[in-house]
């Protein structure tokens, strides 16, 4: 019965201060809105694959993917600069042909487009998915802040950003001709 009570007096403790925090002057300022930020579909995947001609699932040496991102956004200098933080999530999955080291480089860019949808900058990264024994399958979580200087007038929705990974043309191909699997 304690625990209850003194959790009912908590409850009212944060509601009065909820309270009593809106109670101040009214404000009529928003908050400006954050870029766009999405995951390239054609480049959402990568396989490798063991050196040959083979191409199906025993050619396989990694397949990895682009899983999700979370982020946020705030403004600097007088709202002259967005600073998108992001957290992408990548998963990726040793093959059946996987014979040599117990890692995998993936390598993987993000790309800021104005309203246009032309690039207007991009930038490369790496994480190494690393395999621990007994183990075919790895998360991997990159953190990265990317920069935005805006036009007077402009907010970050002017923008886009587009995850991806970094694709040979044959890899991009294979996705391209392999996207419903």
């Amino acid at each position: 019965m304690g625990a209850v009570s003194t959790a009912v007096r908590l409850g009212a403790l944060s509601l009065g201060l909820m309270l009593a925090a809106c109670s101040g002057p009214a404000t009529t300022s928003t908050v400006p809105p954050c870029p766009r930020v999405g995951i390239l579909a054609d480049a959402a995947r990568m396989t490798i694959f063991r050196d040959g001609a083979g191409r199906d699932i025993t050619d396989v040496q990694s397949f990895s993917q682009i899983a999700g991102f979370s982020g946020s956004c705030y403004y600097e200098d007088k709202l002259r600069t967005v600073m998108v933080d992001l957290r992408i999530e990548l998963t990726s999955e040793r093959g059946a042909a996987a014979n040599g080291p117990r890692w995998a480089d993936l390598p993987y860019f993000v790309s800021i487009l104005d309203k246009n949808r032309a690039i207007i900058a991009q930038q490369d990264f790496t994480l190494r998915a690393e395999y621990p024994v007994n183990s075919i399958r790895v998360g991997l979580f990159d953190e990265i802040e990317q920069r935005l200087p805006l036009q007077a007038g402009e907010f970050g929705d002017a923008y886009e950003v587009l995850i991806g990974f970094r694709l040979t043309p044959d890899q991009l191909e294979w996705n391209r001709q392999n996207s419903h699997r």
